[in-house]
């Protein structure tokens, strides 16, 4: 084993020693980043596993961060259990990720956020990147569905907006269709939590999250974006917002 791959095993297992209860690895560069480019690779297909292996005898798992295919090749052969953004998945890869049982969460709020000039202040050339993975989002989400992935749903959103994740489902419905877009939020990402058995449907037995709305979702899916829309929220069985009559 090289160097490398025993100097990833210490930091790992010192991040579960600090408390850490599953592991994110960035395995390309990414949009914003400042000396990286989206068609980088970081961690090899070694280093990737020797963070699966820890993850696994921990009982947990490692997901990852990634835009292009080489790099999600790699995790996706490492074992890893889900990749985060997944811009440029093509059908080859989409096909392995479907062989190997690996989730996909796209996230299309994050990006139409650096694209705003209104609530980002960034580099033009930053703005102009996000622009471009927004296209290519989108054809990787269609290639995802049609290898038969499970797609969950994340809003990925940076800085001060956290209270607008309901976009993610917005832009989801648009791409695809608002029950898509809720069942990636509910039961699909439940089930990649490895949560699936108390969380993420409405049955008897299941923990008490629920959202209701003043209007359908499933026919307006510009309500799932607006908060004042969700007058009743559950919280594993506590209302946190609204009564119950």
């Amino acid at each position: 084993m090289s160097g490398n791959a025993d100097e990833l095993r210490r930091n790992v297992r010192e991040s579960f020693r600090r408390g850490a209860t599953f592991l994110k690895l960035c395995v390309t560069g990414g949009v914003v980043g400042g000396h990286d480019s989206l068609t980088d690779t970081q961690f090899t297909v070694e280093e990737i596993s020797v963070a699966v292996e820890e993850a696994a005898s921990r009982g947990t798992y490692v997901t990852v961060h990634a835009h292009n295919n080489a790099g999600i090749r790699n995790a996706v052969r490492a074992g890893v259990r889900c990749v985060e953004h997944g811009t440029d998945i093509d059908a080859e890869t989409a096909q392995l990720m479907r062989e190997h049982d690996v989730a996909l969460v796209p996230t299309f709020a994050v990006v139409e956020q650096l694209a705003d000039t209104e609530s980002m202040d960034l580099d033009p050339a930053i703005r102009e990147r996000a622009a471009g993975v927004r296209q290519r989002m989108a054809r990787a989400l269609e290639a995802s569905r049609a290898a038969g992935l499970r797609i969950g749903l994340g809003s990925d959103l940076i800085g001060p907006h956290q209270q607008r994740r309901g976009e993610e489902l917005r832009l989801r419905a648009e791409l695809e269709s608002p029950m898509h877009a809720l069942v990636s939020a509910t039961s699909v990402n439940a089930d990649i939590l490895g949560i699936g058995d108390t969380v993420g449907t409405i049955r008897v037995g299941m923990q008490a999250d629920m959202v209701a709305w003043q209007q359908d979702p499933l026919h307006d899916a510009k309500v799932f974006a607006d908060p004042d829309m969700a007058v009743l929220v559950v919280k594993a069985g506590h209302v946190v917002k609204g009564e119950v009559r």
